[in-house]
Order: structure tokens, then sequence, then C-alpha cells
């Protein structure tokens, strides 16, 4: 659905509980009138719980994750982008002496700048870290060296406490280990690598590369100008119009949801809700 017809469709399903109840219904009918910005809030709210809840078990109807469902990723691979990180973090403190602190893709807004304390990561999907073997290359020299990949393994904070209490305290062959920490901005974050003891006595890290799924933009119905909504509003920092970036298969589920998040803010149930 584009944006407006996006937002005719969430009127169509409001307009059946903004009329007046007729002789001899219930008095359960709402008056709501809604502007464009209010509905684009509440269809980026929609996106976000519809999005989120595809991937949670335990809030879809079918049970299963990303990687159980090969439509499921068809129809978010709109989403999956890939990102090669050769940059470490320039500040910060790894929590283990071995750690390689990357910071995450930070959220892009409408002009495509770097948004300072916003990630733009929601899922990630595969991870590795590329390494050299061997001397670096004068100016001018063929870079001889071997290239190495290690999968990238997450692990949560008490498996990582259980893994340094064995003897051997350190990922297998061909394996790193991730953590996540904050990067101390705002809601931003950084993954804290770590290899094995001596990776780096033998080898140069060349990037850290992730395969992930990215936070959609929001809906924006119609551009909030100043002439448009005096308080010259922004949804996430965005103003232009902006449609929904999931596949169209699942806009009317979009819009069914914020059509739901309405109705149940004025203590009322639709039918989808029962």
């Amino acid at each position: 659905m584009t944006a407006k017809e996006m937002s005719d469709a969430l009127d169509s399903l409001l307009n059946s509980y903004s009329n007046a109840a007729s002789f001899g219904e219930e008095s359960s009918k709402l008056d709501i009138t809604l502007d464009e910005y209010e509905k684009s809030l509440y269809l980026t709210q929609a996106q976000d719980i519809v999005l989120k809840s595809y991937f949670q078990r335990a809030t879809n109807s079918e049970g299963v994750g990303f990687d159980d469902s090969e439509k499921r990723q068809v129809d978010f691979s709109s989403l999956i982008t890939t990102k090669s990180i050769t940059t470490r973090a320039s500040s910060g403190t790894a929590f283990d002496e071995r750690g390689i602190l990357f910071d995450m893709p930070k959220r892009v807004d409408e002009y495509g700048n770097p948004v300072s304390g916003t990630t733009d990561v929601l899922l990630i999907l595969n991870e590795q870290l590329i390494t050299k073997v061997g001397t670096p290359p004068e100016d001018g020299e063929v870079d001889r060296r071997l290239t190495k990949t290690y999968v990238v393994v997450p692990i949560n904070y008490k498996e990582y406490d259980k893994e340094m209490s064995k003897p051997y305290a350190q990922p297998l062959k061909k394996q790193v280990w991730r953590l996540f920490q904050s990067s101390g901005s705002g809601f931003d974050y950084r993954s804290e690598i770590i290899p094995v003891w001596d990776l780096e006595d033998r080898e140069t890290i060349y990037c850290y590369k992730i395969r992930y799924l990215r936070r959609p933009k929001p809906i924006v119905l119609i551009g909030l100008s100043e002439s448009t909504f005096a308080a010259n509003p922004s949804i996430e920092g965005f103003t232009s119009e902006t449609s929904c970036e999931l596949n169209p298969i699942l806009h009317p589920e979009v819009v069914q949801k914020a059509a739901d998040i309405i109705i149940a803010s004025r203590g009322r149930t639709t039918q989808a809700q029962r």
C-alpha cells in the first residue's frame, strides 16, 4: 500500500466505530477523528509490534521464529542488510582482556546521515570475524596475506562465566565469542568479540562482518511540515512522507493492528481483538 492507501484503509476500519449508533444498536461506537500525524504514530507503533511478533515464538500464532519459515525470510528480505565494520570502537574498555570492541551500525535519518545514540540493528542473523595472516604489505606491494574467517558465536553472560571456569577458557577452532555492551551513548550498543588468546600475536584483524535485520523506517502518511502542523513534529526523526517498508502482504495486518490500538486506547475492542 502507498501512504495514502494505508491512510484510507485505516479510515475505513475506524469508520465503523465512529458513526453514531442506530436505533436498537448498542451504544458502543465511538467518535474517532485523527489527523495524518496521529495516524502515522499509530501505524508506526503497529508496524513495530507486527515486526517483533514475527520473530518471537511466543507472540505469533505459528509459534516459529525467523529461521523456521522460508516464507518469513522472503517476507522480510527487504530489511536484511550486510555490513562490514573495519574500524574498532574509538573508546570503551572490553570486559575480557582479549575483547575487541566494534560499534554496531547506527540508524540513519531521512537524509542518510547516521543518528547518534541509535542502532539500526533489530536482529543479527550471521556474524564473521575476518583476519589477515602475515606481515602487512608496504605501499604499492600486493597483499599476499592469507585470509581467515571465524564464525562469531553469540553467548550469554552466564555461559561466559561457565566457559571461563574451564581449563580451556577460549572459543573452539574457527570460532570467536560475542557479547554485547553499551557504547555509553543513548540506546546504541557495541559487540565485544572474544577470540582465542594469541589471535592478535599471529593475525591482523581485518573486519567484523554482520548480516542483520534492520529497523524499518517509520510510516509517515504526509509531510510533517510547519505549514501543515504548527508544532512541526517528526516521527523518529523523519518528517517526509514515507510508506511502509514491510512486504505488501503484511500491510493489511499493520493497518488492522493500528485500528486495534486506537480502539483499545478508547476503552473498546475490535472484532480482531476478541
